[in-house]
């Protein structure tokens, strides 16, 4: 039936103009509907492509969501004052920036009108690389954030890292943001000392938590320290390998003691291959802290794991468990567990401090034994000489005095009997740095607001999106749109068949 074309037909045989023809008037609002409804389509995305680079608001479909805020992050941004000016500078050309670490600055800025964010390319402005100080060294790629006269200088190698044996890649750039923001808010700055001068090693990731945590570290050597900085507030002693002097106890008893003020606390990691140290071992003493001379190991397969190239658990690499202890108040327990690898036995021992209480945070499991540094040697096998468990591996001691407003003011001493729990892949990849990040911001009482890990790891440099996300999308895409499209072409058509 042709019905449309017999009627048309006649209006032109009876002299009607063409441009006044139904199929004219029609056809052209249909043409001239379309043109605008394209044009509208082409500056709705040119306006939301730039106000969602400006807002961030695109979607992160990568299987390891390394552009998603964490709620650390957007807790802590939020946070911010008024008199909060925050200023990232990226020195370089924001068109070879790396994408992943791009995006991840411009998401973070997006969250809080108080944080801008600008590329200045060294190439074409040089004077960048000097013009935030002398004390502060400025290279190609490096970020800086400010806040007033305070800043904080975030390095390549602090965006991102490689496990050499996996391949995997970390993804730091927001922990590094949420650190740095940290650091330039903060009204004090404490300061963390690491103890050289006897042996001392293997705290570096360790040093890296506590700065990420925005504190100042700085390694020292007692005997070359005349006094203690005002806002020092941790002493670490990682593995000492020779005795300390009676000075140097001195110094300690002083540090922790701060003119019975306390407020300042130590963290110790023995070393089970150490010599004894009989200074250092009744400093420890007197806080009910004995670290043994033994090696702990492992037989519930549960509680010890493998080397990261083995399937194998291995009883010396412990997996403790966490006490229900409080300390400050605090219980803690995170949601990771922690591998204990090497360790000795750490024993509470009772002593005439009535101010002073030790508790257990990580202990063994019932089925754990300890042996002897000599007989170790012998094999790692349970024998009827060898004493069982549960051990502790970690302790903390407070000892505590009362204000006039009967405030208990604490210092702590947190003891553990492995100097190997501090490994940069234990400390990154493992409970352990959330663990101790815990301690240490129990210690300075920063529990509740300090930065929690926020790194991504990516197990290939290949972004790929995760199968609910692909399945989603492709459904959208296959089926969805196509049928849109089908029922509103057979709309238009059924309307324009019967005009």
């Amino acid at each position: 039936m042709a019905f449309g074309t017999k009627k048309d037909a006649a209006s032109a045989a009876k002299g009607v103009p063409f441009f006044k023809s139904r199929k004219f008037k029609y056809g052209s609002v249909s043409t001239g509907l379309t043109i605008a409804f394209i044009a509208v389509v082409i500056i709705i995305n040119v306006i939301f492509s730039l106000l969602a680079d400006h807002f961030s608001w695109k979607l992160d479909m990568t299987s390891y969501n390394l552009y998603s805020m964490s709620d650390t992050s957007r807790e802590t941004v939020n946070a911010l004052t008024k008199e909060n000016k925050i200023d990232i500078t990226v020195v370089y050309n924001e068109e070879d920036f790396p994408q992943q670490l791009g995006e991840t600055i411009k998401r973070f800025a997006a969250l809080s009108s108080n944080v801008e964010y600008k590329f200045v390319d060294p190439v074409v402005n040089p004077s960048i690389l000097t013009s935030f100080g002398e004390e502060y060294t400025i290279s190609e790629g490096s970020v800086v954030m400010e806040n007033g006269n305070r800043r904080r200088v975030i390095t390549p190698d602090n965006m991102l890292e490689q496990n050499e044996e996996t391949g995997a890649i970390t993804y730091k750039m927001e922990e590094a943001l949420v650190s740095a923001l940290l650091y330039v808010t903060k009204d004090e700055i404490p300061k963390t000392y690491f103890i050289t001068g006897h042996g001392e090693a293997g705290y570096e990731a360790l040093m890296g938590l506590i700065a990420n945590n925005g504190a100042d570290v700085e390694e020292v050597q007692l005997n070359q320290l005349e006094k203690f900085d005002d806002l020092a507030r941790v002493m670490v002693i990682c593995g000492p390998m020779r005795d300390y002097s009676e000075n140097e106890i001195r110094q300690l008893q002083e540090f922790i003691s701060n003119d019975y003020n306390y407020e300042r606390d130590i963290f110790y990691f023995a070393n089970p291959e150490a010599p004894a140290m009989p200074n250092l071992e009744a400093f420890l003493a007197d806080w009910e802290i004995k670290v043994e001379k033994n090696i702990v190991l492992e037989s519930d397969s549960n509680s010890a794991s493998a080397y990261a190239t083995s399937t194998a658990t291995v009883p010396l690499y412990l997996i403790p468990s966490y006490t229900d202890s409080e300390v400050s108040g605090i219980t803690i327990q995170p949601s990771y567990q922690s591998v204990v690898p090497n360790a000795s036995a750490v024993a509470i021992i009772a002593n005439d401090k009535d101010m002073t209480e030790t508790v257990p945070v990580m202990t063994t499991s019932e089925e754990s034994y300890a042996k002897s540094l000599e007989s170790i040697n012998d094999g790692y096998g349970k024998t009827k000489d060898d004493e069982t468990g549960p051990f502790n591996v970690a302790v903390i001691a407070t000892r505590y005095r009362y204000n006039q407003s009967n405030v208990a003011i604490e210092s702590h001493i947190f003891a553990a009997g492995s100097v190997d729990m501090l490994g940069k892949n234990y400390v990154n990849y493992n409970g352990n740095g959330e663990f101790l990040l815990d301690v240490y911001q129990m210690m300075v009482g920063e529990y509740d607001t300090g930065m929690q890990e926020s790194s991504k790891t990516a197990s290939s440099t290949i972004m790929m999106l995760d199968t609910a996300t692909q399945t989603l999308w492709s459904i959208i895409f296959i089926l969805v749109i196509p049928v849109i499209f089908l029922i509103i072409g057979a709309i238009v058509y059924i309307r324009r068949r019967f005009l």
